[in-house]
């Protein structure tokens, strides 16, 4: 029986149906893959999932309420690039073959390419969030991490691969500790292994070469505030398979890969993990390894104030069971028979994904799907459709909500 490799692959990293033939598009589906094994790696133990065999993935949960009074830390006796340690004697020496970008894992309108980036990215901003972390997008020129020799088909097929046999492996490694992990899933996996392989045979036989597997870069990311580091990020998390922790590689032959940066308090002497307070940070970034002695940056993120809960809705609209991030509502229309249409003004470049969160994080939810244009859960009782304001610089999210 042959196999619609894309449509497969897509089911794998989404838990959708294939619905018939597409085309493949093998980048995305390792972002998407990189994406759910590193948020599982962040949200272990933390939050459920919804359907038995989903994917696990966690909630990138909203701040709560921001404290002006929060103490950001210092410390005086830190070494360069720790927490508390003062950023003055980095900024004079940047790194050209290192920098940061938005990602649209937090933020869908960043305009990632599947072909990865095409230049090293320079300061600039990287956007407004207000969720408790979030994405950012690291990219490396340096040929000592591997960069130089552009992405080819191979390279995608073999990089794919090594993520869904580790996919494949976790899930073995689940069910061994007793999760609910069915026969059904251990073999679709097994079929999609089975087909990533025999293309990759066919290539190789027909004499493509791919380029060599990239170095596991090392580099921290540093928040900063008045000169002082106030939160960090370190590359590769720990816990990374090495299949993870290799970065990607752009038909431009530069090397990407996403970090997942806390937007809370690091710690000093026990004391870190508060929200940051609302302001515009300095970001940078530095390779690891070693003291710190340069860093690239700043680029500027910036905390909005928190708001207050979305009101303005109906008293029969189901709060519990469809929770929103905190905004205004700009318009609501419908009822409990025929669902509603509601449309919530959200600050936040990460709007839209937290907004998903809030939803996949309730017991019995089920993602059907999530990419820059829109999202849909099943939670109990609803179905929800969740998209992005798309005029202008908008920060609206329009709301389907129908009854099950």
């Amino acid at each position: 029986m042959s196999i619609d490799l894309a449509a497969v692959l897509h089911d794998v990293v989404d838990r959708g149906l294939p619905d018939g033939p597409a085309p493949v598009d093998v980048p995305r589906v390792r972002a998407q893959a990189r994406r759910r094994r590193a948020v599982h790696l962040g949200a272990r133990g933390a939050v459920g999932v919804g359907a038995a065999g989903a994917v696990a993935l966690g909630a990138v949960h909203l701040a709560g309420a921001r404290d002006a009074r929060t103490v950001l830390p210092s410390d005086p006796d830190a070494a360069p690039g720790e927490c508390g340690s003062s950023v003055a004697g980095l900024e004079g020496t940047p790194d050209p073959t290192l920098g940061l970008a938005r990602s649209w894992w937090s933020a869908p309108g960043a305009g990632t390419t599947a072909n990865g980036p095409a230049a090293v990215p320079g300061p600039g901003d990287l956007g407004t969030y207000v969720g408790r972390e979030v994405w950012v997008q690291a990219v490396s020129s340096r040929p000592q991490d591997g960069a130089g020799e552009p992405a080819t088909e191979l390279s995608s097929l073999q990089d794919t691969l090594a993520l869904v046999e580790q996919g494949y492996t976790d899930r073995l490694a689940a069910r061994a500790a007793g999760k609910d992990v069915s026969q059904d899933e251990l073999d679709e996996r097994a079929e999609t292994v089975a087909a990533l392989q025999a293309s990759i045979d066919t290539r190789v036989a027909d004499g493509e070469v791919p380029p060599a597997t990239p170095a596991v870069a090392r580099v921290r990311v540093l928040v900063t505030h008045g000169e002082r580091v106030v939160a960090t990020a370190v590359l590769p998390e720990e816990g990374t398979s090495d299949a993870v922790a290799v970065w990607n590689r752009a038909t431009s032959g530069l090397l990407s890969e996403q970090v997942r940066l806390g937007l809370v308090t690091c710690t000093v002497d026990g004391v870190g993990g508060d929200p940051l307070p609302a302001g515009t940070y300095e970001v940078f970034v530095a390779r690891g390894g070693g003291p710190l002695t340069s860093a690239s940056g700043p680029w500027t993120l910036t905390i909005p104030p928190h708001a207050s809960a979305a009101s303005g809705l109906p008293g029969d609209f189901p709060v519990d069971a469809v929770p929103m991030p905190p905004g205004t509502v700009l318009a609501v229309a419908g009822d409990a028979t025929a669902g509603w249409r509601v449309e919530l003004d959200v600050a936040g470049d990460d709007r839209l994904f937290v907004a998903a969160d809030l939803l996949t994080a309730l017991d019995g939810a089920t993602e059907e799907g999530r990419d820059p244009l829109g999202v849909t859960v099943d939670v109990p009782g609803w179905f929800v459709e969740i998209h992005p304001g798309d005029e202008g610089d908008e920060t609206s999210l329009f709301y389907e909500v129908r009854p099950r």
